[in-house]
């Protein structure tokens, strides 16, 4: 059976709420590196996304207004 992909908002909401749990310092040290290895998997989705979506972006705006060159 094949995954559901989360949506963004999906993935901002489990990694706000998983960095919460970190945070809270009630983890195992073995939970603490399972609920930060989903972080990094859910932060590295977002990032893709996002960069999907400004590259949609960027091929509707004049060439003077991209921001190819700008850190985001």
């Amino acid at each position: 059976m094949k995954k559901k992909e989360l949506s963004f908002e999906e993935a901002v909401a489990q990694l706000e709420e998983l960095s919460g749990k970190l945070r809270s310092g009630e983890l195992s040290l073995e939970e603490s590196t399972l609920v930060y290895d989903k972080c990094v998997m859910l932060y590295d989705a977002c990032r893709k996304m996002l960069d999907a979506a400004r590259q949609k972006i960027e091929i509707y705006r004049p060439e003077t207004e991209r921001t190819e060159d700008l850190e985001v």
